[in-house]
């Protein structure tokens, strides 16, 4: 596997929707390239930041003139 195949397939990889053999491929290439480890090392950062990250609430103001916009009603 080249470094090029690594980064179309990594956060298919990282969500764990691959297949077991291409799994097995993937950790082969990432246990002999420390470019594409280091990636992965900085992904799998960035989605324990997310998840530790409240989502931001949109104001009821704009919450309400976009239902407006879209023609929904707002509770």
């Amino acid at each position: 596997m080249t470094c090029d195949e690594l980064l179309r397939q990594l956060c298919d990889y990282a969500d764990g929707v691959l297949p077991e053999s291409l799994c097995d491929e993937l950790q082969r290439h990432l246990a002999g390239c420390g470019p594409c480890q280091g990636l992965q090392d900085d992904l799998a950062a960035l989605a324990r930041l997310c998840r530790c990250v409240e989502p931001p609430r949109m104001p009821k103001d704009l919450r309400r003139r976009l239902a407006e916009r879209l023609g929904h009603t707002t509770a």
